[in-house]
């Protein structure tokens, strides 16, 4: 893949976009020490890493989607400027060997996709509920999901204001191994963000039941046209 050079006060800079995994313990990392993290990480990397101009310069980096705390990451990603073309998986190497146990860099490559044709998100939750067996916690769940209209509250800037999740659930899986299995597609980017655990409450509410959840992950970043965002 060409390198994708942007020139800045004519200095040519290199935008490349680093795509990881964020599992274990590393899922009670917030967004904001994720960012710290990342930046000592850069610099232990010592990577030729672009810094902002300005009166106060600081590490380019930002996030397409932030993951929410206590949420696992199969591919999530963030972009970064390298002042000097260097082979992508000499920095991928150097990366991981700076990075905290949990998270993962799989991959660097220039971006190809922009943040805004981010339109949804693929999730998977499990869990468990003390007051019912697996077997009547499915069936709960899938007669929850069968309404016509699945009401809840949703905070925004103006406050709570009451949604209908049903015509915003692009797809459903509902499954029982040794825990329950939701496997769900939401909206998600710069216009519409639901966050699956809006579901899930709601559901418990419902039902009158408090969940408990083991694993929420995000499996897969989607654009409008359902492609895996890269």
């Amino acid at each position: 893949m060409e390198p994708k050079i942007t020139v800045i006060e004519g200095v040519p800079v290199y935008d490349v976009r680093a795509f990881y995994h964020k599992f274990g313990r590393a899922k009670y990392i917030s967004h904001l020490d994720l960012y710290r993290t990342i930046q000592r990480a850069f610099q232990r990397a010592k990577l030729p890493i672009w810094y902002t101009q300005g009166f106060n310069p600081h590490i380019y980096l930002t996030f397409a989607l932030p993951i929410a705390l206590g949420y696992e990451g199969v591919n999530e990603s963030f972009d970064f400027r390298l002042t000097t073309d260097i082979p992508l998986e000499e920095a991928t190497k150097r990366l991981n060997d700076a990075m905290p146990e949990g998270i993962v860099i799989r991959a660097i490559q220039p971006p190809v996709r922009k943040a805004n044709d981010i339109e949804r998100a693929d999730y998977e939750l499990t869990m468990s509920c003390k007051a019912l067996p697996m077997e009547q916690l499915t069936e709960k769940l899938n007669e929850f999901l069968t309404q016509d209209v699945i009401e809840t509250e949703k905070r925004t800037k103006k406050g709570m204001k009451m949604i209908d999740l049903k015509p915003l659930i692009l797809s459903q899986r509902v499954s029982c191994d040794h825990r329950v299995k939701l496997e769900v597609t939401l909206p998600a980017g710069t216009q519409v963000n639901i966050n699956p655990t809006l579901l899930t409450d709601a559901f418990a509410k419902w039902a009158e039941i408090d969940l408990d959840y083991h694993d929420i992950r995000r499996l897969k970043v989607l654009c409008a046209d359902g492609t895996e965002f890269i």
